[in-house]
């Protein structure tokens, strides 16, 4: 897997309401990429060249293709 950096990003803190986690996504990213409030994504745990742990989310609602 290649990543491609668009030299955007931004912090998320993790919010628990009971048994579920949640982080958040900035609202220019939000904006700029045309999600709307209820909207589904993908997201898939993954590793970098150099082994740490990262989160890929697909912001166009669609299951990643194997």
């Amino acid at each position: 897997m290649k990543i491609k950096f668009q030299n955007i990003g931004w912090e998320s803190k993790i919010v628990q309401k009971r048994a579920t986690f949640s982080i958040s996504i900035n609202k220019l990213v939000v904006n700029g990429s045309c999600l709307e409030k209820g909207q589904t994504l993908h997201c898939y745990l993954a590793e970098d060249d150099k082994k740490r742990a990262i989160m890929v989310v697909y912001l166009d609602g669609r299951k990643r293709k194997i």
